[in-house]
């Protein structure tokens, strides 16, 4: 079955929301944004959260010890680098987690996606100035404009986002695909790429905030097409 993360937790009632309906994760972002909260807001939502849900942290550009004491603090599973991490610092991450008796924690990189043809190019650079693949737990493909990190939540073109599928699951097929999904299109993604999992962050809020029926309309959408291939 394909896993569900709902990101941008950032209220306690949300909390609720989601132990409605028990997405696989749900995401805190630790990184600039308007949905960015605090390790100790993170922890308070954790605290509410179904035991079955496993928290993930977004980072972009942070201290390995800031990553460290976050995750300690909110007792976060997963730490997803979206940024284009360099084999130096996943290897100080490791050697943080050993020191920190943080082993079981799971690392997760997000994977750019240009939003032109022209770029591809420019982009499978990038990916492989990046550590190998493998070393990963999980993969993450965002669309990114030029430089930018992603988390824009605009969906990336998928003829492109597919022929970097192909080649990228060779070395870990265990990938998300990210950017505008919704209750209405993840249904078709999932049958397009066959994918580890789907993420959701933007297009699940009413007025910015986490709205009940889309999140469980996502889940419940996600998870009807059946197994990752």
């Amino acid at each position: 079955m394909t896993l569900v993360k709902v990101c941008g937790l950032r209220r306690e009632e949300d909390a609720n929301i989601v132990n409605a309906c028990l997405p696989d994760y749900i995401g805190f972002v630790f990184a600039p944004s308007k949905r960015r909260v605090s390790a100790q807001e993170a922890r308070r939502i954790r605290d509410r959260l179904d035991s079955g849900i496993s928290c993930v942290g977004v980072f972009t550009h942070t201290p390995v010890e800031e990553i460290v004491s976050t995750a300690k603090t909110v007792g976060l599973d997963v730490i997803q680098l979206h940024w284009d991490t360099t084999e130096v610092y996943l290897d100080e991450l490791i050697a943080a987690f050993n020191r920190n008796s943080l082993t079981g924690i799971k690392i997760w990189q997000r994977i750019p996606i240009p939003d032109e043809e022209s770029k591809t190019d420019e982009f499978w650079l990038r990916i492989h100035r990046m550590p190998n693949l493998s070393r990963f737990d999980a993969l993450l493909f965002d669309i990114c404009v030029d430089q930018s990190d992603g988390g824009s939540g605009v969906a990336f073109p998928w003829e492109i986002g597919k022929r970097f599928y192909e080649r990228i699951k060779i070395d870990n097929n265990l990938i998300f695909v990210a950017g505008g999904l919704d209750p209405m299109n993840v249904e078709e993604t999932v049958r397009f790429f066959s994918p580890f999992g789907v993420d959701a962050s933007s297009l699940l809020e009413t007025d910015g905030f986490k709205d009940n029926n889309k999140v469980c309309d996502f889940v419940i959408a996600a998870r009807k097409v059946g197994s990752h291939s």
